[in-house]
């Protein structure tokens, strides 16, 4: 029976997706945005506040990232506003 347990959490872990995040460095390193600007994007009062822009994820006490396919996904209209 116990091995039946094992397989059971083996295929549980197999089909579980897990969401990368992305810290501030690395959200800079692939959008080219400076850290004031990413910061802007988010902050309601800015002129440069964008409602599209994927929202912080706090992860502890002065901890923060962003889901990666987030930012992929706005990269991406952002590429294909290009076009249009």
């Amino acid at each position: 029976m116990e091995n039946t347990n094992n397989q059971n959490e083996s295929t549980n872990l197999s089909t579980l997706h897990i969401p990368r995040m992305l810290p501030l460095k690395e959200v800079i390193y692939f959008t080219g945005l400076s850290r004031t600007t990413i910061y802007d994007m988010l902050d309601k009062k800015s002129n440069r506040y964008d409602t599209a822009f994927p929202r912080q994820v706090k992860l502890s006490r002065g901890r923060v990232a962003w889901v990666e396919s987030e930012i992929v996904q706005w990269l991406n209209t952002k590429i294909a506003d290009r076009c249009h």
